[in-house]
Protein backbone atom coordinates (compact mmCIF):
# COMPACT_ATOMS: atom_id res chain seq x y z
CA UNK A 1 0.00 0.00 0.00
CA UNK A 2 1.34 3.38 -0.95
CA UNK A 3 2.10 5.87 1.77
CA UNK A 4 -0.84 8.23 2.05
CA UNK A 5 0.36 10.81 4.53
CA UNK A 6 1.10 14.41 3.66
CA UNK A 7 1.60 15.61 7.22
CA UNK A 8 4.28 18.24 7.75
CA UNK A 9 7.23 16.09 8.93
CA UNK A 10 9.05 16.44 12.18
CA UNK A 11 12.49 17.93 11.72
CA UNK A 12 14.89 15.13 12.55
CA UNK A 13 18.44 16.17 13.37
CA UNK A 14 21.41 13.94 13.95
CA UNK A 15 22.24 15.83 17.10
CA UNK A 16 23.74 12.95 19.01
CA UNK A 17 22.38 14.32 22.25
CA UNK A 18 20.08 12.97 24.89
CA UNK A 19 16.49 14.21 25.27
CA UNK A 20 14.03 13.66 28.07
CA UNK A 21 12.34 10.37 27.35
CA UNK A 22 15.42 9.37 25.32
CA UNK A 23 16.33 10.36 21.76
CA UNK A 24 16.63 6.77 20.56
CA UNK A 25 14.45 5.01 18.03
CA UNK A 26 11.19 3.33 18.95
CA UNK A 27 11.59 -0.25 20.07
CA UNK A 28 11.30 -2.83 17.33
CA UNK A 29 8.13 -4.76 16.86
CA UNK A 30 5.24 -5.23 14.51
CA UNK A 31 2.04 -3.28 14.81
CA UNK A 32 -0.58 -5.71 16.03
CA UNK A 33 -4.28 -4.98 16.41
CA UNK A 34 -5.11 -3.54 19.78
CA UNK A 35 -8.75 -2.78 19.12
CA UNK A 36 -10.29 0.62 18.56
CA UNK A 37 -11.59 2.40 21.63
CA UNK A 38 -13.61 5.59 21.72
CA UNK A 39 -14.46 7.80 24.62
CA UNK A 40 -16.33 10.97 25.40
CA UNK A 41 -15.01 11.16 28.92
CA UNK A 42 -14.20 14.42 30.65
CA UNK A 43 -10.68 15.55 31.41
CA UNK A 44 -8.39 13.95 33.94
CA UNK A 45 -6.39 10.74 33.70
CA UNK A 46 -9.08 8.84 35.56
CA UNK A 47 -11.55 9.76 32.84
CA UNK A 48 -9.56 8.21 30.01
CA UNK A 49 -10.78 4.91 28.68
CA UNK A 50 -7.43 3.60 27.42
CA UNK A 51 -3.72 3.97 28.04
CA UNK A 52 -2.87 6.33 25.13
CA UNK A 53 -5.66 8.68 26.21
CA UNK A 54 -4.43 8.57 29.80
CA UNK A 55 -0.88 9.37 28.65
CA UNK A 56 -2.07 12.27 26.51
CA UNK A 57 -4.14 13.68 29.38
CA UNK A 58 -1.20 13.34 31.77
CA UNK A 59 0.93 15.30 29.30
CA UNK A 60 -1.70 18.07 29.06
CA UNK A 61 -1.99 18.22 32.83
CA UNK A 62 1.79 18.57 33.14
CA UNK A 63 1.76 21.42 30.62
CA UNK A 64 -1.08 23.17 32.44
CA UNK A 65 0.84 22.86 35.71
CA UNK A 66 4.01 24.11 33.94
CA UNK A 67 5.77 21.00 35.24
CA UNK A 68 8.70 20.68 32.84
CA UNK A 69 9.97 17.34 34.13
CA UNK A 70 6.56 15.67 34.01
CA UNK A 71 5.85 17.02 30.53
CA UNK A 72 9.22 15.93 29.14
CA UNK A 73 8.77 12.47 30.64
CA UNK A 74 5.75 12.07 28.34
CA UNK A 75 7.63 13.04 25.17
CA UNK A 76 8.59 10.64 22.41
CA UNK A 77 12.22 11.28 21.41
CA UNK A 78 11.27 12.88 18.10
CA UNK A 79 9.01 15.41 19.80
CA UNK A 80 11.86 16.53 22.04
CA UNK A 81 14.20 16.78 19.06
CA UNK A 82 11.79 18.87 16.98
CA UNK A 83 10.94 21.11 19.95
CA UNK A 84 14.65 21.64 20.65
CA UNK A 85 15.18 22.69 17.04
CA UNK A 86 12.32 25.19 17.32
CA UNK A 87 13.81 26.54 20.55
CA UNK A 88 17.21 26.93 18.87
CA UNK A 89 15.63 29.00 16.09
CA UNK A 90 14.03 31.20 18.75
CA UNK A 91 17.31 31.55 20.67
CA UNK A 92 15.74 29.69 23.57
CA UNK A 93 18.09 26.69 23.49
CA UNK A 94 21.39 25.36 22.23
CA UNK A 95 22.50 21.97 20.98
CA UNK A 96 22.54 19.53 23.87
CA UNK A 97 20.14 21.43 26.10
CA UNK A 98 17.74 19.13 27.99
CA UNK A 99 14.03 19.08 27.27
CA UNK A 100 13.23 20.80 30.55
CA UNK A 101 15.03 23.92 29.37
CA UNK A 102 12.69 24.66 26.47
CA UNK A 103 9.46 22.69 26.94
CA UNK A 104 7.86 25.93 28.17
CA UNK A 105 7.34 26.76 24.49
CA UNK A 106 4.39 24.38 24.58
CA UNK A 107 2.47 25.91 27.48
CA UNK A 108 3.36 29.44 26.34
CA UNK A 109 1.59 28.82 23.03
CA UNK A 110 -1.51 31.08 23.19
CA UNK A 111 -3.50 28.51 21.20
CA UNK A 112 -2.70 25.64 23.55
CA UNK A 113 -5.73 24.28 25.41
CA UNK A 114 -5.43 21.92 28.34
CA UNK A 115 -8.91 20.58 29.14
CA UNK A 116 -10.44 18.44 26.37
CA UNK A 117 -14.21 18.11 26.34
CA UNK A 118 -14.03 14.70 24.65
CA UNK A 119 -11.50 12.14 23.47
CA UNK A 120 -11.69 9.49 20.75
CA UNK A 121 -9.04 6.92 19.89
CA UNK A 122 -9.14 6.64 16.09
CA UNK A 123 -6.22 4.20 15.78
CA UNK A 124 -4.62 1.85 18.25
CA UNK A 125 -1.98 -0.85 17.79
CA UNK A 126 0.63 -2.19 20.19
CA UNK A 127 3.09 0.50 19.09
CA UNK A 128 1.08 3.49 17.84
CA UNK A 129 -2.12 5.32 18.69
CA UNK A 130 -4.00 8.37 17.44
CA UNK A 131 -6.25 10.32 19.80
CA UNK A 132 -8.70 12.98 18.60
CA UNK A 133 -9.38 15.63 21.24
CA UNK A 134 -12.08 18.30 21.23
CA UNK A 135 -11.62 21.48 23.25
CA UNK A 136 -13.82 24.50 23.91
CA UNK A 137 -12.12 26.57 21.19
CA UNK A 138 -10.89 23.89 18.78
CA UNK A 139 -9.63 20.36 18.30
CA UNK A 140 -6.40 18.50 17.76
CA UNK A 141 -5.07 15.08 16.81
CA UNK A 142 -2.38 13.59 19.04
CA UNK A 143 -0.14 10.79 17.80
CA UNK A 144 1.46 8.61 20.46
CA UNK A 145 4.02 5.81 20.36
CA UNK A 146 4.79 3.07 22.85
CA UNK A 147 8.43 3.66 23.78
CA UNK A 148 10.39 2.20 26.71
CA UNK A 149 7.32 0.65 28.30
CA UNK A 150 5.29 3.87 28.22
CA UNK A 151 2.94 5.69 25.87
CA UNK A 152 4.52 8.98 24.79
CA UNK A 153 3.31 11.95 22.73
CA UNK A 154 4.94 12.07 19.31
CA UNK A 155 3.17 15.06 17.76
CA UNK A 156 -0.05 17.06 17.85
CA UNK A 157 -1.83 18.84 15.02
CA UNK A 158 -4.95 21.01 14.77
CA UNK A 159 -8.05 19.27 13.47
CA UNK A 160 -10.78 20.47 11.15
CA UNK A 161 -14.19 19.35 12.33
CA UNK A 162 -16.98 18.50 9.91
CA UNK A 163 -19.40 21.38 9.73
CA UNK A 164 -22.71 21.85 7.99
CA UNK A 165 -22.78 24.37 5.16
CA UNK A 166 -19.05 24.09 4.55
CA UNK A 167 -17.70 25.60 1.35
CA UNK A 168 -17.48 23.45 -1.76
CA UNK A 169 -13.68 23.27 -1.44
CA UNK A 170 -13.63 22.22 2.23
CA UNK A 171 -12.34 18.80 3.36
CA UNK A 172 -15.93 17.75 4.03
CA UNK A 173 -16.46 17.71 0.28
CA UNK A 174 -13.55 15.30 -0.06
CA UNK A 175 -15.06 12.97 2.53
CA UNK A 176 -18.47 13.01 0.82
CA UNK A 177 -17.09 12.42 -2.68
CA UNK A 178 -14.23 10.02 -1.99
CA UNK A 179 -16.07 6.71 -2.10
CA UNK A 180 -17.90 7.73 -5.29
CA UNK A 181 -14.63 7.91 -7.25
CA UNK A 182 -14.06 5.04 -9.66
CA UNK A 183 -10.92 3.35 -10.91
CA UNK A 184 -10.37 4.16 -14.57
CA UNK A 185 -12.01 7.58 -14.32
CA UNK A 186 -10.12 10.37 -16.06
CA UNK A 187 -8.47 13.28 -14.30
CA UNK A 188 -11.20 15.74 -15.24
CA UNK A 189 -13.91 13.56 -13.74
CA UNK A 190 -12.03 13.16 -10.46
CA UNK A 191 -11.42 16.90 -10.14
CA UNK A 192 -15.09 17.53 -10.92
CA UNK A 193 -16.08 15.33 -7.97
CA UNK A 194 -13.38 16.25 -5.46
CA UNK A 195 -12.67 19.85 -6.40
CA UNK A 196 -9.32 21.37 -7.28
CA UNK A 197 -6.49 19.27 -5.79
CA UNK A 198 -4.09 20.53 -3.16
CA UNK A 199 -1.23 19.44 -5.38
CA UNK A 200 -0.21 17.27 -8.30
CA UNK A 201 2.76 15.21 -9.45
CA UNK A 202 3.37 14.53 -13.11
CA UNK A 203 5.96 12.49 -15.00
CA UNK A 204 7.77 15.76 -15.63
CA UNK A 205 8.18 16.23 -11.88
CA UNK A 206 10.04 12.93 -11.73
CA UNK A 207 7.41 11.39 -9.49
CA UNK A 208 4.54 8.98 -9.87
CA UNK A 209 1.61 10.85 -11.48
CA UNK A 210 -0.97 11.64 -8.82
CA UNK A 211 -3.42 14.18 -7.48
CA UNK A 212 -3.85 14.78 -3.78
CA UNK A 213 -6.26 16.57 -1.51
CA UNK A 214 -4.75 17.23 1.91
CA UNK A 215 -5.40 19.53 4.83
CA UNK A 216 -4.86 18.98 8.55
CA UNK A 217 -5.85 15.34 9.25
CA UNK A 218 -7.34 14.81 5.76
CA UNK A 219 -5.29 13.13 3.02
CA UNK A 220 -6.70 11.57 -0.17
CA UNK A 221 -4.68 10.58 -3.26
CA UNK A 222 -5.49 9.46 -6.78
CA UNK A 223 -2.64 7.76 -8.67
CA UNK A 224 -2.84 8.11 -12.45
CA UNK A 225 -1.48 6.29 -15.48
CA UNK A 226 0.32 8.05 -18.33
CA UNK A 227 -3.01 8.90 -19.97
CA UNK A 228 -4.42 10.47 -16.79
CA UNK A 229 -6.77 7.63 -15.82
CA UNK A 230 -7.04 6.56 -12.17
CA UNK A 231 -4.95 3.52 -11.26
CA UNK A 232 -5.23 3.56 -7.45
CA UNK A 233 -7.17 5.51 -4.85
CA UNK A 234 -5.56 5.86 -1.41
CA UNK A 235 -7.11 7.57 1.61
CA UNK A 236 -5.55 7.97 5.04
CA UNK A 237 -8.33 7.22 7.54
CA UNK A 238 -6.19 6.84 10.67
CA UNK A 239 -6.53 10.38 12.01
CA UNK A 240 -10.19 10.84 11.09
CA UNK A 241 -12.92 10.95 13.70
CA UNK A 242 -15.99 8.75 13.82
CA UNK A 243 -18.21 11.27 11.99
CA UNK A 244 -15.89 11.26 8.98
CA UNK A 245 -15.24 7.51 8.99
CA UNK A 246 -18.96 6.75 9.01
CA UNK A 247 -19.20 8.42 5.61
CA UNK A 248 -16.31 6.39 4.18
CA UNK A 249 -17.78 2.99 3.37
CA UNK A 250 -14.98 2.14 0.92
CA UNK A 251 -11.53 0.71 1.81
CA UNK A 252 -8.50 2.94 2.28
CA UNK A 253 -6.84 1.38 -0.79
CA UNK A 254 -8.75 0.70 -3.98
Amino acid sequence: MRAASLVVPLVTLALGVSACGGDGADRDGRDEPRGLVSSTSATGANGASDEPQAAYLAWLEALEAEDAEAACARHAPDLTISLRFEAILLDRAELGDPCTGFVALLWEDPLREFDPLSLETTRATREKATVAASFAAGSETAELVYHRAQWRVLRTEPRLEATEGASSQAPQRWVRAWCDLELGADRERVVEQMGDPSGEYTIDNGGEPQLWWAQDQYDFRAYLDAQGAVLDLVGDYDALGAADREQLDCPELR
